[in-house]
């Protein structure tokens, strides 16, 4: 009997000890190799590991650069965590190429550049064990502490950047990438960056796609005088996720002339205003975006919203949802305001205590069509719960809207048409606004739902509206419903 057993077979020496055992014949010469392939073959090729503590250099920058310089052209790692201290950086680090994708372990060290400390290319990673520190000199000025350009599966995690915004006085970002394909940015901190219109993180131009940011912390990006955004991105696809933003002063997230792109499930506090959507640069336009399921508190704007979907330049941004998303005690600015846009769903927001001292509208939607407002609650705004400016088919449904007008200005639950202009097919459904004071005379809402607004309105639907609030027979001061200015009603409020 032929066993069949082949001595290079990793089982080899148990199975002959079994056959020896049962006294089977065996014979060895008959075995042939069944993979055409040897086992080696079948290997991938060994990762290429080189201790920077091995290669010459007056610093670690140079022992980092030499390391790198000796990979092999299919690139490889190279580990610098077991150095600690203070180094300088008089040139920039290349981390890898078009075609040599390099990994750079850091450890305990603080980098301190007078050149940009890093830049990578092709497919490498910047990986720090969570106490690695990048920042600048005073009076260095960088446009950036780590760059990157023309980037595919780039990495950047557990890093410290911080911009030394006291001693630099010059427009900074923390990390800036351009052309960057698949890249994640997760487990980082980006703070106390100068600003000056330059993002903490920022992505520039429209040939980014498929990039990630998660689970990172900005702080204190900018000041007052020269503000910045938390994250900036553009292009598609792109995923904003799980972030801890606080004291932007600009937005805290930017998604620019973005297609397919998610701001989600990040938390926002203490910035002047949270999330922006939309169309910024003439030749390009945002496309099916969606900010779902952040929470916001604090914001302090004169013009936009906390979270804006807009058109400042290029064509109208279109179907973009805005979803489950929380906004509360806001000193000043509009919670929710569409500006310029197309196809827009407002689905299930929660908005309480929006710029109660000022004109703030909890969602102000203007020179947009196509606006669908669904579910949710609004609640203590500054003047109007929900304002329809020079919009056009608009549907309101299952919102409920209370104590609006906090600021005293008069200020409905719902007003039409309040830029003085023109609004036409309007939808107002299930809806349910009133006044909380149990004091008619005491309440600051006129009206509960007001068309008087210095403008028309043509082409409107009220239906299944509640204006009582299960304490007080009338809702509002002075009634449910001014329909001056109001052309083509068909009414059957409750």
């Amino acid at each position: 009997m032929n066993a069949g057993l082949c001595t290079n077979s990793p089982d080899a020496p148990m199975l002959a000890r079994l056959l020896l055992l049962f006294a089977l014949p065996v014979s060895l010469s008959s075995c042939r190799a069944t993979d055409p392939q040897s086992a080696s073959a079948r290997e991938p090729p060994a990762t290429t590991i080189l201790q920077a503590r091995a290669f010459p250099g007056a610093s670690l920058a140079d022992r980092i650069s030499a390391a790198i310089s000796a990979l092999p052209s299919a690139g490889g790692i190279v580990d610098a965590s077991d150095f600690g201290g203070l180094e300088r950086v008089a040139r920039t680090i290349v981390v890898g190429s078009a075609t040599q994708p390099v990994e750079l372990r850091l450890g305990n060290t603080t980098f301190v550049g007078i050149a940009i400390p890093f830049h990578l290319r092709g497919q490498s990673k910047l990986v720090g064990n969570g106490r690695t520190l990048i920042t600048q000199d005073s009076a260095a000025n960088l446009p950036s502490l780590i760059s990157a350009q023309d980037v595919d599966r780039c990495e950047m995690t557990g890093v410290i950047v911080d911009g030394n915004r006291s001693g630099n006085t010059a427009a900074g970002t923390g990390i800036s990438l351009t052309g960057a394909r698949s890249c994640r940015l997760h487990h980082l901190v980006v703070r106390n960056t100068v600003g000056r219109f330059h993002p903490g993180i920022a992505f520039f131009g429209p040939d980014n796609r498929d990039n990630t940011i998660d689970h990172t912390s900005i702080e204190d990006i900018g000041t007052l005088q020269d503000y910045a955004d938390g994250i900036y991105v553009s292009g598609s696809g792109n995923l904003v996720t799980h972030n801890r933003i606080r004291g932007a002063t600009d937005f805290a997230i930017v998604a620019e002339i973005c297609s397919a792109c998610v701001v989600s499930d990040n938390i926002i506090e203490a910035s002047a205003a949270g999330i922006a959507v939309g169309s910024g640069i003439s030749g390009y336009q945002a496309a099916a975006n969606v900010v779902e399921g952040n929470t916001i508190s604090g914001g302090n704007t004169t013009t936009w919203g906390v979270i804006t979907i807009y058109r400042t330049n290029g064509a109208s941004p279109v179907s973009t949802i805005v979803r489950g998303n929380v906004i509360r005690d806001v000193a000043l600015g509009h919670g929710i305001f569409v500006n310029g846009a197309t196809q827009v769903s407002l689905d299930g927001n929660l908005l309480r205590n929006i710029g109660a001292e000022h004109a703030s509208y909890g969602i102000y939607i203007k020179d947009s069509e196509d606006v669908t407002l669904h579910d949710g609650g609004i609640d203590q705004t500054g003047s109007f719960g929900i304002g329809i400016g020079n919009s056009g088919s608009i549907r309101i449904d299952g919102v409920m809207v209370t104590d609006a007008g906090r600021s005293g200005n008069g200020a409905a639950g719902i007003g039409l048409d309040v830029s003085a202009a023109r609004s036409s097919s309007v939808s107002i459904t299930r809806v349910t606004v009133f006044d909380r004071n149990p004091r008619p005379d005491d309440k600051r809402m006129p009206w509960c739902i007001d068309f008087g607004q210095g403008g028309t309105t043509d082409g409107v639907l009220l239906a299944d509206i509640l204006f009582d609030d299960g304490v007080n027979a009338v809702g509002c001061r002075d009634g449910n419903v001014n329909f001056q200015g109001a052309t083509r009603v068909t009414s059957r409020e409750e």
